[in-house]
């Protein structure tokens, strides 16, 4: 669970960092972010389900099924965070310049957003073929 938090912090902070100093307008900023979140959500998800004698990575299911509960999780995850940054997009950006003066930019058109998901999904797998070795 260390990793975890870790993972999140890194998250965290580089997402900060990137929006005082402008970094999403660089094309593979929000990729690296969206890839790291998959492979949070999918850990987090793993450890939450792997708890107690019912879990899905201790008994007989078959690993296609262990592949799609995770890529679902981490899937629906990131289309809540796709509205959410729809919201933001409509709601914050001019308080954050007017008494931050930070330039924030949320949303993209919907190759971003298909891209986005993408990236989630490859961080869930990614994470999935590294805790299968």
């Amino acid at each position: 669970m260390k990793k975890a938090i870790l993972i999140l912090a890194i998250i965290f902070i580089s997402n900060l960092v990137g929006l005082y100093f402008g970094m999403y307008s660089v094309w593979w900023f929000d990729m690296i972010h969206h890839f790291l979140g998959g492979f949070f959500v999918a850990m987090l998800m793993w450890h939450y389900l792997s708890d107690g004698p019912n879990s899905i990575f201790h008994t007989p299911y078959p690993k296609l099924k262990q592949y799609l509960i995770l890529v679902g999780a981490v899937s629906f995850i990131g289309v809540v965070w796709e509205f959410t940054e729809y919201l933001a997009s409509q709601t914050l950006i001019e308080p954050m310049y007017k008494y931050l003066h930070i330039r924030a930019y949320f949303i993209g058109d919907l190759d971003d957003t298909i891209n986005d998901l993408l990236m989630d999904i490859l961080g869930a797998l990614s994470f999935m073929s590294l805790k299968r070795k």
